[in-house]
């Protein structure tokens, strides 16, 4: 089991503009409480996180609508698709790529950009691969199972280019099928592509949110992308 979500600290790299994690003491031992206990202010598309539909289509699913506790989706594959700086990724890299199965319901795209997650953290937030606003509706005509959608970027969007962030948000989140999105990913793991996968999501509160942080996993089911 290969564990994917980076934990959530409280300098934790964020899409510019979002309020980093509080803590806030609630008890005090030192304060002459029987105890002590604190609040968390979290941010829900903070860390490796889930975008649920409600994110951007008014009428659209929570967290709590999806899932009673996790979400489970197999095959899944992890794809390496190597991107510059600013760089715009649409369905000819998908197709480029090969090897992709027909009944993936979900799709990973290992871009490399998470080397500057900790040590060019500016670089990592404002100059990332962004996803073609086309893409979402072109996997869904060549993957009809596919569910999820999931990146090692910040967000499938960068910060320069805000509307096609927001379009593309809109055209995997809204139109039918949804197809969530994972963002901030750790896929790092040398032993993830080729593979078909097994990724389990363990959101941190299932309530009737946009989004929330996420733990999860991929499991190597034994069988590679050609069986």
């Amino acid at each position: 089991m290969i564990r994917i979500s980076h934990p959530l600290r409280l300098d934790t790299p964020l899409y510019p503009g979002t309020p980093g994690p509080e803590v806030v003491p609630f008890c005090s031992l030192a304060a002459g409480d029987s105890s002590n206990a604190s609040l968390f202010l979290v941010h829900s598309h903070s860390g490796t996180h889930l975008d649920a539909p409600r994110h951007f289509c008014p009428d659209g699913a929570t967290v709590a609508d999806l899932c009673g506790g996790e979400i489970v989706l197999e095959p899944v594959i992890s794809l390496d698709i190597a991107t510059a700086a600013d760089a715009r990724i649409g369905p000819e890299h998908i197709q480029s790529s090969g090897g992709v199965p027909a009944d993936i319901r979900g799709l990973l795209l290992r871009t490399g950009w998470s080397r500057y997650r900790e040590t060019d953290s500016s670089r990592y937030l404002a100059h990332n691969p962004w996803i073609d606003p086309d893409l979402p509706a072109w996997l869904r005509e060549e993957y009809p199972e596919l569910r999820l959608f999931g990146t090692d970027t910040i967000s499938i969007a960068t910060a320069s280019r805000r509307e096609e962030g927001r379009a593309c948000h809109r055209a995997f989140l809204c139109e039918k099928p949804p197809i969530l999105l994972l963002e901030d990913l750790d896929l790092t793991s040398a032993t993830l592509p080729g593979r078909r996968l097994r990724l389990r999501i363990i959101p941190w509160i299932v309530a009737p949110v946009d989004g929330v942080p996420v733990t999860a996993f991929l499991v190597d089911t034994g069988r590679s992308c050609e069986e």
